[in-house]
Parts: structure tokens; C-alpha cells; sequence
């Protein structure tokens, strides 16, 4: 699944779960902000862990209202700088039980996103209940 489409999942299961759909307008401006700063390359490209936490972060923000937490166990990945853009997003999609890291001290940023992943994490984002608090306790 390509970065664009994963952007475009997040929003159909939003409007899915809320059972209507949005304007044309309004789901334009969803999207646009889901994907703001990521490049043309990346959208067609298949999705990265660090670009599905980007785009998860941005739908945590703006579809949902939750609010950021504090990084616990993500100040531990050895790789949470390689990108420092997309550091807090990271942070926040792996203390929330949304996106696990890869291991306790990895998240594997780089790492492609397998369709089965990806359906997963979308649960994760809309249904709290089925979030992996077990790594809140590392």
C-alpha cells in the first residue's frame, strides 16, 4: 500500500466509524493535512512505519482531539532521531499502543508497512480498546 492510499484508509474509516461522509471540501482538507510536507516520491512509494506514525499522528490531531503524551519508552529508540521531523509522531503512535516499535529500543522507521499491519494499526487509531498498553510498563 502506497503512503497516498494509507492517508486515504485513515479518512474512509474515519468517515466509516462516524457513519457519514464529509464534503468534498472537507475531506480535501483532511487529507492536505494529513500528508502536508511529504514529498510526491514518498506518497506513491510504499508506506514506512515513519510515515504511517506522520500520517496516524495528523489524523490523532485533527480527526480524533487526543492529545500528545509524554515519550516514555520511545526516548529509548535507537532510531527515533533519524528522522527529527517525524520524532514526536513516532513517540506518540508507540506510547499509545497504536504502532509498536519493531523492538524495545527500535521502531524501525524505515520499515515498509504490510497491508495486514496497516489494517491493524487503523483499529488501533479508532478503537482504543484494542490500542498495546503493554509497552507503556517497559
Amino acid at each position: 500500500m502506497t503512503t497516498d492510499k494509507f492517508a486515504e484508509y485513515v479518512l474512509a474509516e474515519h468517515e466509516r466509524l462516524l457513519s457519514k461522509t464529509s464534503t468534498d471540501i472537507a475531506r480535501a482538507a483532511d487529507r492536505d493535512y494529513l500528508v502536508s510536507g511529504i514529498s510526491q516520491a514518498d506518497l506513491q512509494a510504499p508506506v514506512t512505519r515513519k510515515f504511517a506514525a506522520v500520517i496516524l499522528h495528523r489524523a490523532m490531531q485533527r480527526l480524533t482531539r487526543e492529545e500528545d503524551e509524554d515519550w516514555g519508552i520511545a526516548k529509548g529508540f535507537r532510531d527515533i532521531y533519524d528522522c527529527r521531523v517525524c520524532a514526536n509522531a513516532v513517540a506518540q503512535v508507540a506510547v499509545k499502543g497504536i504502532l509498536p516499535p519493531e523492538t524495545n529500543n527500535f521502531f524501525g522507521m524505515t520499515d515498509i508497512l504490510t497491508d495486514e499491519k496497516v489494517s491493524e494499526t487503523i483499529i488501533r487509531l479508532y478503537n482504543k480498546s484494542q490500542r498495546i498498553t503493554k509497552l507503556l510498563e517497559l
